[in-house]
């Protein structure tokens, strides 16, 4: 008798930027559920809707697709792959007039471990994982402005200013 033996990767629970994590829709099923955080594997749905999530976390696009219909009082979570693009200010912008919250991005791996985290000082991506690698102009390993020591991948003096700018509103 032949059995056939599937892996499946373990789902990670997802980290919130500023714990504890509110009532948060996560529409992506990479990630375990806790007790406030919802998972919605198929994505913005009428059940996610009566969830009325305070908090969402999705990909840019599923953000993006959501056109107002979602109202979010706590924070929007962009999740994105280690190869793909960071947020742009553009992006950030678009998000802050979408849903009038501050957006922070994280980095994760195909099962849905995180790699790199944006804290509530929008002070670069803090490095959760040596798995994680990104080209980032440069790595600064001084205390963050939340208080945490861990290294942070940060892009320009210009990207920094900006997203200090956007963290006050938080």
């Amino acid at each position: 008798m032949l059995v056939r033996l599937v892996w499946t990767p373990r789902r990670a629970p997802l980290v919130y930027p500023i714990p504890p994590a509110p009532r948060t829709a996560v529409l992506s099923p990479l990630f375990r559920g806790t007790h406030s955080v919802r998972i919605f594997p198929d994505g913005w749905t009428e059940e996610a809707k009566q969830f009325e999530p305070q908090a969402l976390v999705g990909s840019l696009r599923q953000l993006n697709a959501l056109d107002g219909r979602a109202a979010p009082s706590h924070a929007v979570i962009v999740i994105r792959r280690q190869l793909d693009p960071g947020l742009t200010d553009a992006n950030r912008d678009s998000l802050w007039k979408a849903f009038r919250v501050p957006a922070f991005e994280q980095v994760i791996d195909e099962a849905g471990v995180l790699l790199a985290t944006e804290c509530e000082a929008h002070d670069g991506l803090h490095i959760e994982s040596s798995r994680f690698t990104g080209l980032y102009e440069k790595v600064q390993t001084g205390p963050c402005a939340c208080g945490r020591g861990t290294p942070r991948l940060v892009c320009s003096p210009q990207v920094d200013v900006m997203r200090r700018i956007a963290a006050y509103a938080g």
